[in-house]
Order: C-alpha cells, then sequence, then structure tokens
C-alpha cells in the first residue's frame, strides 16, 4: 500500500507542505482509495492462501476499476496492452 500511495501522490505531483497541515481531497476519491485498499488487501489474502488466480485478478480488477474513478477510464484492455506492450512472446 505505501508503494501504491507513492505512485499516485506522485501522479498528482504531491508534495509535503513544509508546515503540518491536512490532506485535501475529494470524499470520493477518499472513499475510492479505501475500496482499493480493501480490494489489495483481498487479493493479498486470496493470494496467499492459494484460492486461486481468479479470485486475486478479480479482486485486482475491482481495485484498479475504483482506481479509475479518480484517474479515468483505464480499461482492461489497456492493462493488457501496457502488459504485452513490454513483453516479448517466443515462438
Amino acid at each position: 500500500m505505501a508503494l501504491l500511495e507513492q505512485y499516485l501522490k506522485s501522479c498528482v505531483d504531491y508534495h509535503e507542505a513544509p508546515a503540518a497541515g491536512a490532506f485535501s481531497a475529494r470524499r470520493r476519491h477518499v472513499d475510492a482509495l479505501r475500496r482499493v485498499q480493501a480490494c489489495v488487501q483481498e487479493a493479498q489474502k486470496a493470494f496467499l492462501a492459494a484460492r486461486g488466480p481468479e479470485l486475486v485478478a478479480e479482486h485486482l480488477r475491482l481495485a484498479q476499476q475504483a482506481l479509475s474513478e479518480i484517474t479515468g477510464d483505464f480499461t482492461s484492455e489497456d492493462l493488457l496492452g501496457e502488459i504485452f506492450s513490454t513483453f516479448c512472446v517466443g515462438k
């Protein structure tokens, strides 16, 4: 979760204020991030319990869907495109 938080902060060019202050976010963004966190935790539990890759993938898909509420549409086809754009499949 710390890496995800760091990545999201870098996406929006967030920098810590020099003085102590509150992080300003829209309520729907906070709610979406809570859903992301819950989905990632469930995916981790499913992975560690060896419940099957389908269940892990579904939890991660739901996390990605919640993130797209903040960042904009990013479909599963977009994700596959990103994966396979750098993945070399031999004959």
